[in-house]
């Protein structure tokens, strides 16, 4: 359970731009545990509205894990443990009186590997406004359901076909339409666990536009193992290591000139 302990004290040593003028969500101290092993490190970072902030780092190095800790996705493993303050709009996401399933309405995420329900295409985007009660009519449901698709690029090469099942959509579009499935519930942050891994170079860049587009409405949040990725796609970059963020700061400055010597080791190439 994250502790109440104030978010302004940082207690880490500066790595960059951890603070934001307009935060969204506000990690302070973060550390966690599964079991005894700890896996971050006391991690502080600010995610401003309407940022892409990009999270690299080496294979195991903590930045997944970090991602699922900002919308309460660890909770799913028993053994898992997370201290520090964690806050969006400061209010604390591990408060008690917090409502699990309406806060992940708020901060969506995608998976690597699309994971499309058993169901039509509408009722892919039409199941979370349906439990969430985003929706009073039929007519509404299909203007969210339209304007989802839409925002997700996918609208086009769907609209006639609604009922069909989307797992018989391709890689590119099943993840589009996961896209699509994150939107209908309004959230105000996505969250993106290497998004493009199990797509092709054409599918990745259809994703990656989508992306730019959406960063205008959202913060969005990307763990990605390409550099490149996050070269073309953020404002903001963050270099994890061994559990630890290491480095912070505008996407360019953090590809051409890092502070840290981890980071330019790994952008170098030396380490990964």
């Amino acid at each position: 359970m994250v502790s109440n302990s104030n978010i302004n004290n940082v207690k880490t040593k500066t790595i960059g731009e951890i603070f934001s003028k307009d935060p969204k969500i506000i990690c302070r101290n973060v550390d966690v545990f599964y079991g005894e092993k700890q896996a971050i490190k006391d991690v502080s970072i600010d995610i401003a509205s309407r940022e892409i902030i990009s999270f690299i780092g080496p294979s195991g190095c903590g930045k997944s894990t970090f991602l699922r800790c900002l919308n309460r996705m660890n909770d799913t493993i028993d053994t898992c443990k997370v201290k520090g303050s964690i806050s969006l709009d400061k209010e604390d996401i591990y408060d008690e009186k917090i409502d699990v399933v309406t806060l992940r309405a708020k901060i969506g995420m995608v998976f690597q590997k699309p994971n499309p329900f058993p169901k039509s295409i509408y009722e892919n985007v039409a199941y979370g406004p349906k439990i969430h009660g985003l929706s009073s009519s039929k007519e509404e449901l299909d203007f969210i359901v339209e304007n989802s698709l839409k925002d997700s690029g996918l609208w086009e090469e769907v609209k006639d076909r609604l009922q069909s099942p989307g797992t018989g959509l391709s890689g590119g579009q099943q993840q589009r339409l996961c896209i699509a499935r994150a939107i209908a519930v309004s959230p105000e942050i996505i969250l993106m666990d290497e998004p493009c891994s199990a797509l092709d170079p054409i599918a990745t860049a259809k994703i990656e536009e989508l992306i730019n587009q959406l960063g205008k409405n959202y913060s969005i949040v990307i763990v990605t193992h390409s550099m490149q990725q996050a070269a073309r796609i953020s404002q903001r970059t963050a270099y994890f290591h061994l559990g630890e963020l290491i480095e912070v700061g505008e996407t360019k400055k953090i590809f051409t000139m890092p502070k840290d010597k981890q980071t330019e080791a790994y952008i170098s190439g030396r380490i990964g």
